[in-house]
């Protein structure tokens, strides 16, 4: 049988989506979308990254920024020829719409009280999506967390504006080190929290499982085993 080139290794690993399925369902437990990180990192170190890969990996750095001009970041699907010119510049399918960009983005912010109940306090970690394209998910998610008696926390990085990212974006462009600095900064403002038996709340299944499965591999055992339950 003829090797693989290079594009058959790219076509095959395009069809992974991280669902780890695999993982789960493997009597040896592959762990497909790990390997399938590890060779776009490799590939990444070789060959660079598109722009369009860099602007789906870098999302919740840039987001603050674009969000303050939402009204100009949406005219792509607003303004004939753009979606068109955008596939041509970026790669972004002119066929498809981008997610709506909002002018109300998620920006609760509160502190951790060291007296406080953890029995009845839980801590809402924002995800990138949710608090720039639906931010009335996570105000709903507050309500009901509160209707149940419960205090509600928002999870931020002390002294930083930027919201707490799990670096999901990052590994599924292969950009490790990226998402590494990531987990770092995102397991260190969640530590107060996780020391003092507060349960930690998310709404993006993928965010949630970054931080109880990724965050062992790119971080060391004693301070990524604390957030995995």
């Amino acid at each position: 049988p003829e090797a693989l080139t290079s594009d058959d290794m790219d076509a095959t690993m395009a069809l992974c989506v991280g669902c780890k399925g695999c993982k789960r369902e493997c009597p040896t437990g592959v762990d497909m979308a790990r390997m399938k990180t590890e060779y776009l990192y490799q590939r990444r170190q070789r060959h660079g990254i598109s722009i369009r890969e860099r602007l789906v990996a870098y999302l919740p750095r840039y987001a603050p920024a674009v969000a303050r001009w939402s009204a100009l970041a949406n005219l792509r699907d607003l303004v004939p020829g753009m979606a068109w010119l955008s596939e041509k510049l970026l790669g972004f399918s002119r066929h498809r719409r981008l997610p709506r960009w909002r002018k109300d983005v998620f920006d609760e912010r509160s502190a951790i009280d060291a007296d406080a109940d953890a029995d009845n306090t839980v801590v809402l970690l924002p995800d990138t999506f949710n608090t720039y394209f639906e931010s009335e998910n996570l105000h709903a998610a507050k309500r009901v967390l509160e209707a149940g008696g419960y205090r509600v926390v928002i999870a931020r990085a002390s002294g930083d504006q930027r919201p707490l990212c799990c670096g999901r974006t990052f590994l599924a462009s292969g950009l490790l080190e990226e998402a590494r600095s990531e987990a770092e900064r995102t397991l260190h403002a969640l530590a107060p929290y996780i020391e003092a038996g507060v349960a930690i709340v998310g709404l993006e299944p993928s965010c949630l499982l970054t931080l109880r499965d990724e965050f062992q591999a790119l971080l060391p055992a004693e301070q990524s085993q604390a957030v995995a339950p």
